[in-house]
């Protein structure tokens, strides 16, 4: 299932979950509590290959960075409001003895990559590549907890605080060289 027909899906069961029948409203309303975008857009035939959802915890993810694995790896369009650190460029190849390409698989695996790494997201999403090689491209951020943004000011205190020395005395020049007023 592509991106546009879950969110179709969605809207769907948002428009069921307002319905006059509460029968159905219930139902619906259910149905999108459970919902998930990124299971859905696994494909059958990811799931049959044995390749695992991005969502469902894999060896060796307990030991790899902070993402808790029960957690989505969300998908961004723009950059998030809250601090982040980018963990780098993930890219993701098809197998050169495929011929067809499968993006829903190499989508799959970029997100297990991620999960991997320890990402909360993965930004700017974009295939690369050439003709023989069919590579599928990701930026994987990582949201910052409060003791470490707490941590990165602490760091970044001293070379904060002469920034604030050296404007303050440039304000200082230019007020004292001013022309006069009146």
């Amino acid at each position: 299932m592509s991106l546009q027909e879950a969110l179709e899906r969605v809207d769907k069961l948002k428009r069921m979950a307002a319905s006059s029948n509460p029968h159905e409203a219930s139902v619906a309303a259910e149905r999108l509590k459970t919902f998930d975008i990124n299971a859905a857009r696994l494909p059958r035939a990811a799931r049959a290959e044995g390749i695992p959802d991005a969502t469902e915890p894999t060896a060796g993810t307990e030991t790899a960075g902070t993402a808790s694995p029960g957690n989505a790896i969300k998908v961004l369009d723009e950059l998030p409001v809250v601090p982040y650190l980018e963990l780098g460029e993930l890219e993701v190849e098809q197998p050169p003895e495929k011929s067809s390409v499968n993006w829903d698989v190499l989508h799959a695996e970029l997100l297990e990559r991620a999960h991997h790494i320890g990402a909360h997201a993965i930004i700017n999403i974009q295939i690369k590549g050439t003709i023989q090689r069919k590579i599928l491209m990701g930026t994987a951020l990582k949201y910052l907890t409060p003791q470490e943004i707490l941590e990165r000011q602490a760091a970044n205190k001293l070379e904060d605080d002469e920034k604030a020395y050296l404007e303050a005395q440039k304000e200082r020049r230019d007020e004292e060289w001013a022309p006069p007023v009146g």
